[in-house]
């Protein structure tokens, strides 16, 4: 006897697949709606994003947060904390400038446990001021976690990275470093 055989059924073949996709789907919608929302962080009165600011000044804002790893290795290696002109003959940005970038003159300053590279642009230049102020304790603190403002150096020693900037047309910036540069009217620029 024989038996007709019927023509295999895409809709009964894919069936199944098609079952697994939205069990899968409605999985991940419930798990994704479960998942606790991202806390919103408050910045302080002092505190602006950096996102705020022109596009070469992002800019600048960007090669700073990444000059300050380049900055502490060098306090590391060698003990002392760096000159900017060897910081820009060792290429590192904004420090050596570029085409982009308007020409700014750095200055190190130190007192005590703090250290602070300060840019100026020049002469006619329309662009912000910026700051970099490294806080390095004196006592053996315990490395707290690492964050935008929180860096362990290489040999264990932790240290507090603030990134500020100013227009240029405020205040005379004093030859001192500045401890807390919101009091002089800096804005500390958040990468959030």
């Amino acid at each position: 006897m024989l038996v007709p055989l019927r023509r295999p059924s895409a809709w009964r073949d894919a069936a199944p697949w098609l079952v697994l996709s939205l069990v899968v789907w409605a999985v991940g919608l419930v798990v994704q709606r479960q998942r606790a929302p991202e806390p919103i962080v408050e910045l302080a009165g002092w505190q602006r994003s950096f996102r705020e600011l022109p596009f070469l000044e992002q800019r600048t804002f960007r090669h700073l947060r990444e000059a300050t790893f380049e900055v502490e290795h060098a306090r590391v290696e060698t003990g002392r904390w760096p000159e900017p002109a060897a910081l820009a003959e060792a290429g590192v940005e904004p420090f050596r400038g570029d085409e982009l970038s308007p020409a700014r003159s750095w200055v190190k300053r130190q007192h005590g446990v703090y250290t602070s590279y300060v840019g100026l642009p020049g002469p006619g230049a329309r662009a912000q001021r910026w700051l970099v102020l490294f806080i390095e304790p004196t006592t053996n603190e315990p490395a707290p976690l690492e964050d935008e403002e929180h860096h362990t150096r290489a040999d264990g020693v932790p240290l507090h990275v603030t990134v500020w900037s100013q227009p240029d047309d405020a205040e005379p910036v004093p030859d001192e470093v500045l401890a807390f540069p919101a009091a002089s009217g800096w804005v500390q620029r958040v990468g959030r």
